[in-house]
């Protein structure tokens, strides 16, 4: 099952797709995004594309409870100096502080202490996708409810076109 193309603009650089929450369409559309970034540097192309990619997996199982009749939105648009994924998904959403199973809500502790849990309550292995998002993005921000988030990086080129050398900003807003 693949995702639905709702809408994109031969001009301007903007798509928008419906992902079926199933891990094969999730990793069908990682890499049907990654074929249209291919003119980024491989670099910034392969760690915004794992970026994406666990965004969107976190979407598919989490909000989508890998329901294939469930949806994941996915818009990506860029402009000059930047690339956005909104991905929105149809949970209820999350908090930070309700994710005893991330290494995320782990921050001040252990790198690996979420593993304990996840071993306890019977989960596969992993819990680090969130925090290497944050490593990744510029910005990163959730609305309220915690089913929607927008992932935004800063494209070094923008600003060597100026003349600049500036580093990329950091920021993230929950």
């Amino acid at each position: 099952m693949m995702p639905n193309l709702l809408a994109a603009h031969p001009e301007r650089p903007w798509i928008d797709l419906m992902v079926p929450c199933t891990r094969e369409a999730a990793e069908g559309t990682a890499r049907f995004v990654s074929q249209i970034d291919g003119d980024l540097d491989v670099e910034l192309r392969d760690s915004v594309g794992l970026a994406f990619r666990e965004l969107l997996l976190n979407a598919v199982e989490w909000g989508g409870a890998l329901d294939a009749a469930k949806r994941v939105r996915v818009v990506r648009a860029r402009a000059r100096g930047v690339l956005i994924y909104r991905i929105t998904d149809p949970g209820p959403g999350f908090r930070f502080d309700d994710l005893p199973h991330a290494a995320v809500a782990h921050a001040s502790e252990s790198a690996i202490a979420h593993m304990e849990v996840r071993d306890n309550t019977g989960m596969r292995a992993g819990g680090f996708g969130l925090l290497i998002v944050r490593a990744i993005a510029d910005e990163l921000m959730y609305n309220e409810r915690g089913n929607e988030v927008t992932f935004v990086k800063y494209l070094a080129e923008a600003f060597r076109r100026l003349g600049a050398t500036v580093d990329s900003p950091r920021h993230e807003a929950f």
